[in-house]
């Protein structure tokens, strides 16, 4: 599952409706995130939405050390209760968890191959 090199990001997309509950969630879930080795690599609340997310009022990706991390912790006991914040503040929420490019990928590319 985990290239050499490669990190895990999770990618999600909502549109929030309860902004009270949400900001719940995100105090309780920010410091869990540090604790899985997890962190926010970027954070838009005008997201420009294609294909299903045009009334998106937020967007958001995470980073971890690996393709690994990102699923465990996705998995984990402790975010499938944080995530029920985010699913009662949210809706037409989008979750992807994908793996990045691993240090052979990303060496390929520098070479122009």
């Amino acid at each position: 599952m985990d290239k050499k090199g490669a990190k895990g990001y999770w990618i999600s997309t909502a549109k929030i409706i309860n902004q009270e509950l949400f900001d719940e969630y995100v105090n309780k879930v920010a410091p869990w995130l540090k604790e899985v080795g997890g962190e926010v690599f970027a954070k838009d609340i005008e997201p420009l939405g294609k294909e299903r997310t045009e009334d998106s009022n937020l967007a958001v990706i995470c980073e971890f050390p690996s393709m690994r991390v990102a699923v465990e912790a996705f998995e984990s006991e402790e975010y499938r209760e944080l995530s029920k914040l985010r699913r009662k503040a949210t809706e037409n929420s989008t979750f992807t968890i994908m793996e990045g490019l691993d240090e052979a990928a990303k060496l390929r590319r520098a070479m122009g191959k």
